[in-house]
C-alpha cells in the first residue's frame, strides 16, 4: 500500500475547505480563537471558496465546538457572538474594523445582491448563541448520554464527578481488602511502608501512573497476580530462614577463631 504524505500549508481562514477532515496545528498565541470565529462565520453563511452565493446555512445549535475547560467554552461563546454581530453589521452597513481583511474579502467574494441575506443570517446566529453547541469534552459526552439514554442504557440524570480521588481510593480499598487480610505476619512485615494501607498502595500506583503519562510505552507483558508474587516471596523467606541459622553459626565460629589467633 503506497504511503500517504500529508500536505502542509499556511492556514487561510477564507479558503480552508469546510468539508471533510482538516487538521490544524497551532501553538499558543497564534490566533486560534480568531480563526475559529472566522470559520464559524463562514459556516453560518454556507460559504465556499468556489461560489459567490451563500450556501446552506448552519446555525449555532448545529455547529459543534469542543474545548477543554468551562472557562474556555464561555470565552468562545462570547468571542464568536461578537464576531457574528460584527460581521452582520458589516454586511448590512459596510462598517468593519480598519484592518479586518477577512470580512472585507469575504463580502467582496459574494454577490452584492446576497449581502442583506447574509446580514440576516449572521444576526440570527449572533442572537442564537445562547443555544450554541459549545461544550467541554465531558460536557458533550454527558449531553449525548442523556440524549441517547435508552440506546446507551444510561440514566437520564447523572452526576459528573469533578474529582476522581475518592473513586480511586474506593477502588484501591476494595482491591486491597481482597488479598491483604489473609496474609501471614511475615508477608505483612514485607509490605510495611509499601502497601500496608490502601492509602500507601494508592500512592505507589500514582507514582506508576505519572511515569506512564510522562513516557508512554507499549503494553507490558502480563504481570503475575499479587498472590503469586507474595507466595514466591514467602517461599524465599522460608528458604532464607532455613539457611540463616547454619550460616550464622559458621560465621560466629570463624570469627571467634580469628579473634583467638589475633590475641
Amino acid at each position: 500500500m503506497p504511503s500517504v504524505t500529508p500536505l502542509t500549508q499556511p492556514l487561510t481562514p477564507l479558503t480552508l475547505p469546510l468539508q471533510g477532515l482538516q487538521l490544524i496545528e497551532a501553538s499558543a498565541g497564534t490566533g486560534k480563537t480568531w480563526t475559529l470565529a472566522a470559520l464559524y462565520v463562514r459556516l453560518v453563511l454556507g460559504h465556499t471558496a468556489t461560489s459567490n452565493q451563500p450556501g446552506v446555512a448552519l446555525y449555532p445549535p448545529q455547529i459543534l465546538v469542543m474545548t477543554f475547560t468551562d472557562a474556555a467554552t464561555a470565552e468562545l461563546r462570547e468571542r464568536i457572538r461578537a464576531r457574528l454581530a460584527q460581521a452582520a453589521k458589516f454586511f448590512q452597513k459596510g462598517a468593519a474594523a480598519p484592518h479586518d481583511d477577512f470580512l472585507r474579502d469575504l463580502r467582496a467574494g459574494l454577490d452584492p445582491a446576497s449581502w442583506s441575506e447574509c446580514a440576516a443570517r449572521l444576526d440570527v446566529a449572533a442572537q442564537w448563541m445562547d443555544e450554541a453547541a459549545i461544550f467541554t469534552i465531558h460536557g458533550w459526552s454527558s449531553r449525548m448520554l442523556k440524549t441517547h439514554a435508552f440506546d446507551s442504557a444510561s440514566l437520564f440524570t447523572q452526576t459528573r464527578v469533578e474529582d476522581s480521588e475518592q473513586l480511586k481510593l474506593s477502588a484501591v480499598q476494595d482491591y486491597w481488602r481482597q488479598w491483604f487480610y489473609a496474609l501471614d505476619a511475615d508477608t505483612l512485615a514485607a509490605l510495611d511502608g509499601l502497601a500496608d494501607t490502601p492509602q500507601a498502595l494508592l500512592a505507589k500506583l500514582k507514582d506508576r501512573w505519572r511515569m506512564a503519562e510522562r513516557a508512554p510505552a507499549p503494553a507490558p507483558a502480563a504481570l503475575p497476580p499479587p498472590d503469586m508474587v507474595l507466595f514466591e516471596w514467602s517461599r524465599w523467606q522460608q528458604q532464607r530462614q532455613t539457611l540463616e541459622a547454619p550460616a550464622r553459626a559458621a560465621w560466629t565460629d570463624e570469627v571467634v577463631a580469628q579473634v583467638r589467633e589475633a590475641a
